[in-house]
């Protein structure tokens, strides 16, 4: 039996949740699109070629710590002193001294990038790809601090299809977002850190619809609030 209880939604918490989860929104919580700059995925393509052939020549004859790419301004590449494999390759793409994205390396495969697209020092987005090459997900970090707590997955289409969030900032993943044509559709959340989801949202036009809640934590929604233009509608579903 619903309850329309006709509470005035709180305008400021649906505009802080719309915009805390959008893709869209500000750089403090943005999803930038999954592809980084094309220009410097191609550089990175010819100096992987000219880094494989350096890293041979250096196991056949020595193994250097680093090396600058011949020819390449602000790119520097580190191989293992063990075993003369690549390990890092740095550049500084905007010449200005300073290193600002970081290539990890396994030999000659990219494992996984650190960028700092704002050239402040610090990393804000993090490329992580498949043995096979291709891009697996973009980590971000909400709070522009440096630390990853946010993974964003493309779909198909190219647009952002998920997002994994560590609300905690610890490093586990606790709320998953589910993205339609690049805008935010549903999400689920374990908020009280259990281990099971007890929060469930679906969006509307960039702002929050629903919000069904797991009160007595047996992993089955029993309260829902549906969010209108006339107030707030509250059920209890069982």
């Amino acid at each position: 039996m619903a309850e329309d209880t006709r509470e005035e939604a709180d305008p400021a918490e649906r505009r802080r949740k719309t915009v805390e989860y959008s893709p869209n929104a500000g750089d403090s919580c943005a999803a930038p699109p999954i592809t980084y700059n094309r220009l410097l995925l191609m550089r990175h393509a010819s100096l992987l070629i000219a880094f494989a052939a350096l890293g041979a020549a250096a196991g056949a004859c020595s193994t250097p710590s680093s090396s600058d790419a011949p020819g390449a301004v602000g790119v520097k590449a580190s191989y293992s002193k063990s075993s003369g494999r690549l390990e890092l390759i740095t550049y500084d793409t905007n010449r200005d001294g300073k290193v600002d994205a970081w290539s990890h390396m396994d030999g000659t495969r990219l494992v996984w990038m650190e960028i700092d697209r704002n050239f402040d020092g610090v990393p804000d987005r993090w490329e992580y790809y498949s043995p096979a090459g291709a891009l697996e997900k973009v980590g971000l970090s909400r709070a522009n601090d440096g630390k990853v707590d946010a993974w964003a997955y493309q779909g198909d289409d190219g647009q952002v299809a998920r997002i994994e969030v560590s609300t905690r900032r610890d490093g586990t993943v606790n709320r998953w977002e589910f993205y339609q044509g690049g805008n935010l559709a549903r999400a689920e959340e374990d908020a009280n850190g259990d281990g099971a989801r007890d929060r469930w949202e679906t969006y509307r036009d960039g702002a929050l619809a629903s919000l069904s809640l797991d009160t007595n934590g047996d992993g089955v929604p029993d309260r829902r609030l549906s969010y209108g233009p006339d107030g707030v509608k509250a059920e209890t579903l069982r």
